[in-house]
């Protein structure tokens, strides 16, 4: 028996096939581009993408005929919605959280309640990233694309929806839209009413992990499945990566992801003090295990800073000795030493609780005397001096973490695993298998479909931890002493 994780991001999608023991069995990957018709415009085309995930999901899926899937389940970015008919139409492009339109309505939103009180409701400082904006932004400018549109769904729901699946909004999604009641776990009447939304255009909220149907029969054809794929509610990918990562509702760790965006996610047991939460301008969202909830850091600086630097400074990591990955390829130029350099990743948008809208990066301290290597160095020294800092604002329970679960692409590099161990003076692991959001989701699916009894019990049996980092003490005070200087330069 297998088990299928999907997981769908801003420019890619993949589909991996895992064993009940967590075993990576098949990988497809597919990515696209991000539209920007229009200064401030950002958005997905809707048909490109699920026929993309088509694409992954029949690959991944003739490569695991001999151990056909059971279930499967689905991980997304939040915010993003997708207007669609009750017959699986798809009825236009996805706008992203990025995208600027909307912010009339925000206004709209703040005079009509304080910050506190949106808080309160909803576990979510108002903001122009989350979906209500952009559904109000339809219903006033395309109302035709509004009122044909039966639902709006993020992309998790979406791809369920689409497979043949009940229409349904997962409770962690939810939680995006700036629409969800986080406390009554339903939908708000009173944030509705403010852009004069339907409830039924956003379909039922449901936790994750619910049986939703079976992927029908023509399209189990076409992606070469059995017709009994169960499809399970699937997730946020921050949820489902939490979970990939193996990481226990009762535990004091945190999943410190290093792909694309640079982030720090925290796992409560139960509803934190959300006066202390709202103080620390943290958000609240509902996790897949019911009962709990999580707050995450996030800084758009991190892997795109990399791959930035790389096409920027001209990296050619072909002509490199290494053979093992990318990251180690480029990462072989960086020096023993650090250097006095200093980095404010502030290069994309950062959310809580810094919420700056990038474009106010820094390199300072630079010489005729540094190399490429000391400068990629210091941006990895200034990615992990931002997670500090941050640490350092917040009180209470953010910082009751004992070690630290890495993830992501840029987790596979053990340089960068030390730099991050050294600054934050916190022990890291590395589990065998890395795409902890894929590995979430297929959990999700077992969870769900009955393989596995509960949530613990399919974190035993299909994560595994394959490497340990200690941070170095020596090198543990320098950092703070060299922090202290990338904090006066926050401050310029």
């Amino acid at each position: 028996m297998s088990l299928l994780g999907i997981d769908i991001g801003t420019t890619g999608c993949k589909a991996v096939v895992f064993s009940l023991d967590g075993g990576e069995m098949a990988k497809s990957y597919c990515d696209y581009e991000i539209i920007s018709e229009k200064d401030g415009y950002a958005e997905l085309n809707s048909y490109e993408v699920w026929g993309k995930v088509l694409n992954t999901i029949r690959d991944v899926a003739l490569q695991t005929i001999y151990d056909p899937i059971q279930a499967l389940s689905v991980s997304s970015i939040g915010e993003a919605i997708v207007p669609v008919t009750k017959d699986r139409r798809i009825l236009g492009n996805t706008i992203l959280g990025t995208d600027m339109r909307g912010s009339e309505f925000l206004e709209k939103l703040q005079n009509s309640y304080e910050a506190n009180e949106i808080y309160r409701i909803t576990g979510n400082l108002p903001g122009n990233f989350y979906s209500m904006p952009k559904i109000a932004w339809i219903k006033e400018y395309q109302p035709n694309l509004f009122h044909k549109a039966d639902y709006f769904l993020t992309w998790a729901d979406f791809v369920c929806f689409m497979l043949g699946g009940i229409p349904v909004t997962n409770f962690s999604l939810a939680c995006r839209t700036l629409l969800f009641d986080i406390h009554n776990r339903k939908w708000s009447d009173k944030m509705l009413s403010i852009v004069d939304l339907d409830s039924t255009k956003l379909a039922i909220p449901y936790p994750a992990g619910k049986m939703l149907g079976y992927v029908c029969e023509d399209l189990a054809k076409q992606l070469y499945l059995n017709n009994n794929v169960s499809i399970i509610s699937g997730s946020h990918d921050q949820c489902c990566a939490v979970l990939g990562s193996g990481i226990k509702i009762d535990s004091k760790v945190a999943m410190f992801g290093m792909g694309s965006f640079i982030c720090m996610v925290r796992v409560f047991p139960q509803m934190p003090d959300i006066y202390s939460m709202y103080e620390n301008k943290m958000h609240i969202e509902h996790h897949v295990i019911p009962g709990s909830f999580i707050s995450f850091i996030y800084n758009q600086s991190g892997g795109a800073l990399i791959k930035w630097f790389k096409q920027t400074f001209g990296f050619d990591y072909r002509k490199s000795s290494s053979k093992q990955n990318n990251y180690d390829a480029l990462f072989e130029e960086i020096p023993e030493k650090s250097n006095e350099i200093i980095v404010i990743p502030r290069f994309g948008a950062t959310g809580p609780p810094d919420f700056h809208n990038g474009n106010q990066g820094c390199i300072t301290g630079l010489s005729l005397n540094h190399t490429r290597g000391d400068i990629l160095f210091a941006l990895l020294e200034g990615m992990c001096f931002y997670i500090r800092d941050c640490l350092d604002e917040l009180k209470g329970p953010f910082n009751e973490v004992d070690f630290l679960v890495a993830t992501g692409g840029g987790s596979v590099s053990v340089k960068w695993l030390q730099i991050t161990a050294d600054i934050l003076g916190k022990t890291i692991t590395r589990n065998m298998v890395t795409e902890a959001s894929s590995l979430g989701a297929a959990i999700i699916a077992g969870k769900g479909s009955g393989l596995f009894a509960t949530f613990d019990d399919a974190i035993d049996s299909m994560v595994h931890k394959e490497l340990t980092i200690k941070p170095d003490l020596a090198k543990n005070e320098y950092y703070s002493r060299k922090f202290e200087k990338y904090k006066m330069q926050t401050k310029k």
